[in-house]
């Protein structure tokens, strides 16, 4: 009885114990889970519901403590051969583990309705561990890249990122890496979405081209598959805005879009276009047979026809010619816009360290000054070339703006439309005589340029927008090709003032020649009534002589001003835009250095193997830590002879980087095989949240809006003769 009573007191003992165990499982918050935690959460919740997932390491260690991957794969029907039919056989969908723990709801019908499916083609679910770390760097180490590591130089692969905790508007991020995804799977998920009602703003919009030369705002999960050549698109979806069952609906699209799929030509120069809640596409195709259209009804017209009718244009060749004469203003002026783009950066920058950190503003400065500086050179061309007609200024106008359209299409053909659009405009303005409307035209060939600013200013960081300000000089002569339209648009403004003064003055000539004419004959008691006529005349030629500069004070002090109006509207504008549509994600953490470690310690240990010697670096974070990086530095090039860890040089000479994800375990060892150097040193840092610390220990963290981790240091001193210092 009393062996009874024992087994039945063991028996509740452990019953009790485990129901406090799940009591404690079941009110823990995933949401605080982190590292390692957080994988094993994640995993053990699929394998409950029956759902076959495979854990995938993400770094080489001896110890299975660190966070991983989870895959989950539903393969093809058996009996297709996909691999010879189809150009992409494998479907990748990409989520952060930590947007996938209120998903599961969406995941699993999703996951069996894929196995009933009889697609031709693999689907891999791929749950990332450590994308959104809170610190910035370590990205070679995160879940995507790692992953994007393991299927590089497959060609049958295709990726779908999904961003589950969007902010703000539902968008789709099509390039990143200088590089941009072909429009098939653009296409595709995009329709996805269109289908079930959604309309998603695609991030760079008209520009896409910007992607590739490094401008826009790029994704570094999105960068890891297509600086790989692997076609990826990343979707940043609202939850709130979805409705019950649309969110599957919308994956469920795309993979019967994408089964369906015959053409998967990789055009990456395409255009969105958003018309009435749909998107439209211009293709490349297109874009070329416009080029094409364009340069050719250019070259017939700069060539007046002259070749066909000779007859009747031989005023117009002759006026052609003296045009011709006079082309190296274009050069000259793109010459001399580019020195005064150099030099207004010195005032542009000293603004921008003391006082105005707005870059729109700084780069309206610089521009407006440079007008400015070209203004004075605008002055002498007039001085000495009086006699110059407008029609010249007007061939040097459609000139520069068809060149421009054929740099920069070279540059990107998708920045053709910009360019195409501007030249329409000065085409339309060669019509047009008068001054008022002129300057009109003038404003409306500004409108193309401040869309182009307002999408870089939209969609690309800081870092990316201050190196097109406070340019080298190669980029301020790219930067002058695009306005030198504009300034000689005001050149031949200022022309036409000047021929309205000779125009004016040669009417006051013939008026005095035939006053002084019909006066000739009449009695000498009026001469002292044409004297003061002739005095009259010339008063008002003084004056038409003084109109010029005044006009051109006018329009230069005018066009300071719009140019002012127009960058503070702009900036409004696109502080209104970041406000309610731009998502900036997870801001990076601001790391300090601890004062001294509180927690972090490090020892080590050495073993002959075969006469060779095994180190053993133990590190002992004691509270969960964010981030551990780990250096080693010896006297050769390679202080490290074999380990099975991952590791990269780090920089610095002599010194190797060991690489883990973050969320380490709090213990965990690194072993590898030394090399003969006599003195060897291991750096060892932590980086901690703050809350570990007492009020008072961090100095000056009021007032961040960045959330604040420590970093700690422990060194070990490793010599051939001794037992080593820590």
């Amino acid at each position: 009885m009393k062996f009874r009573r024992l087994i039945i007191s063991i028996f509740s003992f452990l019953f009790l114990i485990s129901s406090f165990h799940a009591q404690a499982a079941d009110g823990m918050d995933p949401h605080s889970l982190k590292g390692r935690s957080l994988s094993d959460y994640v995993y053990n919740e699929l394998t409950s519901r029956g759902i076959s997932a495979r854990q995938m390491a993400l770094c080489r260690t001896q110890e299975d403590n660190f966070p991983y991957n989870i895959s989950i794969r539903i393969k093809s029907t058996e009996g297709f051969e996909i691999h010879k039919e189809r150009q992409y056989s494998t479907v990748v969908f990409i989520f952060n583990q930590e947007d996938i723990i209120d998903q599961f709801s969406f995941l699993e019908p999703f996951i069996l309705w894929g196995q009933e499916q009889n697609f031709d083609f693999n689907i891999n679910i791929i749950l990332t561990a450590c994308d959104k770390s809170q610190i910035a760097g370590n990205d070679k180490m995160t879940g995507t890249e790692i992953y994007a590591e393991i299927i590089q130089g497959t060609e049958s692969y295709c990726v779908l990122y999904s961003n589950l905790d969007a902010k703000k508007i539902t968008t789709l991020t099509p390039g990143s890496g200088k590089q941009v995804c072909p429009l098939w799977l653009v296409d595709i998920t995009n329709s996805s979405f269109e289908k079930n009602g959604i309309n998603p703003q695609i991030k760079g919009s008209f520009y896409l081209s910007l992607y590739k030369l490094d401008i826009l705002r790029s994704s570094r999960i999105l960068s890891s598959f297509l600086t790989r050549d692997i076609p990826a698109v990343e979707m940043n979806i609202k939850k709130d805005q979805l409705k019950e069952n649309q969110l599957i609906n919308i994956y469920q699209d795309f993979l019967k879009a994408f089964s369906e799929r015959t053409n998967f030509q990789n055009d990456t120069h395409y255009i969105p276009v958003d018309l009435f809640g749909n998107h439209f596409w211009i293709t490349e195709n297109i874009t070329i047979t416009m080029l094409l259209i364009l340069i050719t009804l250019s070259l017939v017209f700069i060539c007046d026809l002259g070749f066909i009718f000779r007859k009747g244009h031989s005023m117009r060749t002759l006026r052609t010619k003296r045009a011709i004469k006079t082309l190296y203003l274009v050069p000259i002026t793109i010459i001399i816009l580019t020195v005064c783009l150099q030099l207004a950066q010195f005032p542009a920058r000293l603004l921008y360290n003391n006082i105005l950190r707005n870059p729109i503003a700084v780069l309206g400065i610089k521009v407006i000054l440079s007008f400015t500086l070209i203004s004075l050179f605008f002055l002498l061309e007039l001085k000495f070339h009086k006699n110059v007609g407008s029609y010249t200024y007007e061939y040097l106008l459609r000139l520069s703006s068809l060149l421009n359209v054929f740099i920069f299409s070279a540059i990107d053909i998708s920045l053709f439309y910009l360019f195409a659009v501007i030249y329409i405009i000065i085409t339309i303005s060669l019509h047009i005589k008068n001054s008022i409307a002129l300057y009109i035209f003038f404003l409306l060939s500004l409108i193309p340029y401040f869309q182009l600013i307002f999408a870089i200013s939209t969609h690309s960081t800081m870092t990316q927008i201050l190196p097109l300000i406070f340019a080298n000089p190669l980029y301020n002569l790219i930067l002058s090709c695009a306005i030198t339209p504009l300034s000689i648009i005001l050149l031949r403004i200022y022309s036409r003032l000047i021929h309205k003064n000779k125009d004016a003055s040669k009417k006051t000539k013939k008026l005095s020649v035939s006053e002084n004419n019909t006066n000739e004959n009449l009695p000498s008691a009026q001469d002292n009534q044409n004297s003061s006529n002739e005095n009259n005349i010339a008063e008002l030629q003084k004056k038409l002589k003084k109109r010029f500069p005044r006009y051109y004070a006018l329009i230069l002090i005018l066009t300071v001003g719009i140019f002012i109006g127009l960058i503070f509207g702009a900036t409004k504008l696109i502080q209104k835009t970041f406000k309610n549509k731009v998502e900036f994600g997870t801001f990076a953490g601001r790391v300090i250095d601890a004062p001294q470690s509180q927690f972090l310690s490090a020892s080590y240990s050495d073993s002959n193997y075969y006469g060779g010697t095994i180190r053993q670096i133990k590190i002992n974070t004691n509270k969960p830590a964010t981030r551990v990086e780990v250096f080693v530095s010896g006297e050769s090039e390679n202080p490290i002879y074999y380990t099975t860890y991952n590791f990269t040089p780090s920089g610095k000479k002599n010194q190797i980087q060991f690489d883990f994800p973050d969320y380490p375990p709090e213990k965990f060892t690194v072993t590898y095989t030394p090399d003969n150097s006599a003195i060897s040193i291991v750096d060892i840092y932590a980086y901690y949240d703050s809350d570990y610390y007492p009020e008072g220990f961090i100095e000056n963290n009021t007032g961040s809006r960045r959330k604040i981790f420590v970093k700690e240091k422990s060194s070990l001193l490793i010599s051939a003769s001794s037992t080593g210092l820590k």
